[in-house]
């Protein structure tokens, strides 16, 4: 199909090595509060779908998943081309010029310039992740029982990796960082994965039910519990247990962590954003929502953002945790928030993708 383009503009487990830490923290040490401003949206433009997917931004160009896969204009909001077969559940990713989405049974690579395909994969079932694309090669997550490898240039077959049993969930997305493809499983199990051949370095049982996506940083690799209230660090070379924290919740933990400096932050359910010490896991702070956090943090220039099923994005001080300001939309924010050139781009659930300024206070400057 050729993209229609679009040129109107609108504005449980058993004792492991490590440190095993529940640490119960009185709420008025820890809940942090403060004057809530309203956050500066420099433009908003309306792509369609529940917009669960993390935008990816490059070169002035944001990439979503809406009814399909836009590219929007990142000055101004106006809408370059849509691809309406494409994507739909995953999100997309950009490697040179080329745009790889993977989503209702098919994984697409799509021309950045225009968004014509140039070769689509069939699949068996639904992906709701990011492909990771690298040397070459793209490794795909799907609902099946496969980490599946193709050619970046082809699609073709590199190779397929049995890492999952039959179970229920969300899948969490590949990530690939200094030589090692990494995937948790729905059935609790991280691999690490020779990314060239599939070769299985090792595994490592997080006893959790559907992990979350982890996030590898300075040779730890942290992993939330998914269904459980448990944040994991663990060893990337190896995959031994560093700590293991068990928030002071009863929700589940299904975000990607971030982290800055030797805090990391993380999403619950309990519609609470945790800020952990990452060498132990010990409880630093947390500051509570209206609802649960699907959205995945990202910090920039001393500010963790990320969205609510409130129907916010929220800015807070990475120091402490006080709330600077936070944006309303017209729906759950599910998606997680990316940052570029000092702007916030998120999807919500109203099927529109926005761009905040990322400023620690409305209309204030950056740091």
């Amino acid at each position: 199909m050729v993209p229609k383009r679009n040129r109107r503009r609108r504005g449980n487990g058993r004792p492991r090595e490590g440190i095993q830490l529940r640490t119960p923290v009185p709420l008025a040490a820890t809940e942090r509060t403060g004057t809530v401003g309203t956050g500066t949206v420099r433009w908003r433009v309306h792509v369609g779908g529940l917009m669960r997917s993390a935008p990816y931004v490059t070169d002035g160009t944001v990439y979503v998943t809406g009814r399909g896969v836009c590219a929007v204009d990142a000055a101004d909001g106006s809408i370059r081309w849509t691809n309406a077969d494409a994507g739909g559940t995953g999100s997309p990713t950009v490697a040179g010029d080329t745009v790889y989405a993977a989503g209702w049974r098919e994984l697409f690579a799509l021309d950045a310039a225009d968004g014509r395909p140039r070769w689509r994969r069939r699949m068996r079932w639904i992906s709701r992740s990011r492909p990771v694309v690298a040397n070459g090669l793209v490794h795909y997550i799907n609902a099946g029982r496969y980490l599946r490898t193709v050619d970046a240039a082809t699609g073709r077959r590199r190779w397929r990796a049995k890492y999952q049993g039959r179970g229920w969930g969300m899948e969490s997305a590949p990530v690939l960082a200094d030589g090692i493809l990494y995937a948790a499983s729905k059935d609790g199990i991280v691999w690490a994965f020779d990314p060239a051949t599939g070769k299985v370095r090792w595994k490592e049982p997080v006893y959790s039910q559907s992990p979350a996506t982890p996030l590898l940083h300075d040779g730890t690799l942290y992993v939330g519990g998914g269904l459980g209230p448990h944040v994991r660090a663990l060893d990337a070379a190896t995959g031994a247990l560093r700590w293991h924290m068990m928030v002071d919740s009863v929700g589940s933990v299904g975000t990607t962590p971030a982290i800055s400096g030797n805090t990391l932050y993380v999403g619950c359910q309990d519609h609470r954003l945790w800020a952990l010490n990452a060498t132990t896991g010990a409880i630093r702070w947390r500051v509570s929502t209206d609802g649960p956090i699907g959205s995945s943090p990202v910090v920039a220039d001393g500010t963790v953002y990320f969205g609510s099923d409130d129907g916010h994005l929220w800015a807070i001080s990475a120091e402490n945790g006080r709330v600077r300001w936070k944006v309303k939309t017209g729906g759950p924010v599910m998606s997680s928030p990316v940052v570029a050139d000092g702007v916030v781009y998120v999807g919500s659930g109203d099927g529109y993708l926005y761009a905040i300024e990322a400023s620690p206070a409305p209309g204030g400057p950056l740091p």
